[in-house]
């Protein structure tokens, strides 16, 4: 049918009706359409196949680039979480410093004591059991401590089985000391009991770097009457944990970029804007979650949803 059709157009272009019609002019005219014809078809297709192998080799190249571009990204994220964690590390190793010296302090008053009442012997035996235990029990606060460090920065992939009430005490054991030193109040409304599988120290690295940022506000606003509420929830098939604070807030301006990199509202010496957006990729990416950020009336609220 399609044959017929052609050739009916090659006929009407050589100026014949019909075959009836056709002589030796005529024939020589058609058989130069027909040729022509077959002469446009090739080049036609020659031209396609050229397109195409072009465009092949364009697509070719797009997918190369899109490969580089994706391996680089994962290499900057990968630099920027090392970034993040070294200075976030900085910032545990002071708080952590600053954790021992109350109860170093009261070890080396203890252990004073003692000597000076063997001096002066005044050795009471209960006295004695008294000052050990309480040796005993500021030496495991101290190596809990280690413990929590040491495992907060362990590297590891393997998920594990935990509760946002396991990790928040978690973090609290690192941080919590010195942020209630500062008179800065801790609330905890921890109501979502659900486990979940996930990268523990991720998310702890996550729960920290809130935190943290809730009592810098704080401190640098000199807010009266300084609190950080802590609160988890279930709401669908999510469990959700909210840290929010009373500091005044993010800026309208500001809340639209608070997880770009590179991004903060700190000073430069005490910020490096790696924090949220880091935060933001291991919710994300790693843990297959979401993390937002909105306000109330008296400051920020980070919310983090995690699937159960």
């Amino acid at each position: 049918m399609t044959e017929n059709r052609v050739l009916k157009r090659q006929l009407k272009k050589a100026g014949i009706d019909s075959f009836s019609s056709l002589n030796e002019i005529t024939f020589k005219k058609l058989l130069k359409e027909v040729e022509q014809s077959y002469k446009d078809n090739t080049d036609t297709r020659r031209i396609m196949e050229h397109s195409l192998d072009v465009s092949s080799q364009e697509m070719q190249e797009i997918v190369c680039d899109l490969e580089k571009a994706h391996k680089d990204a994962e290499k900057k994220d990968k630099l920027i979480f090392q970034q993040s964690r070294f200075a976030q590390m900085g910032e545990i190793i002071s708080m952590i410093a600053h954790q021992w010296r109350q109860p170093l302090n009261i070890i080396s008053i203890t252990t004073a004591s003692i000597q000076f009442d063997i001096l002066l012997d005044k050795i009471e035996k209960d006295k004695i059991i008294d000052s050990m235990n309480s040796i005993a029990n500021k030496t495991q606060h101290l190596s809990d401590t280690i413990d929590d460090f040491r495992n907060f920065f362990k590297p590891t992939k393997e998920m594990t089985v935990t509760t946002f009430s396991d990790e928040i005490n978690s973090a609290l054991n690192i941080i919590g000391k010195s942020i209630t030193i500062k008179n800065v109040k801790i609330i905890k409304d921890l109501k979502c009991i659900s486990e979940f599988s996930v990268y523990a120290n991720e998310l702890k690295h996550v729960i920290i770097n809130i935190i943290k940022n809730s009592e810098d506000v704080l401190i640098e606003k000199k807010i009266k009457d300084p609190y950080i509420k802590i609160s988890s929830y279930k709401q669908d098939n999510n469990g959700v944990l909210q840290i929010s604070d009373n500091g005044g807030g993010i800026l309208k301006d500001n809340i639209e970029k608070i997880f770009d990199p590179y991004f903060s509202t700190k000073s430069k010496k005490s910020g490096t804007g790696l924090g949220l957006y880091m935060s933001k990729i291991i919710i994300e990416e790693h843990c297959s979650g979401r993390l937002e950020v909105s306000q109330n009336s008296d400051g920020a609220v980070f919310k983090i949803f995690l699937p159960h």
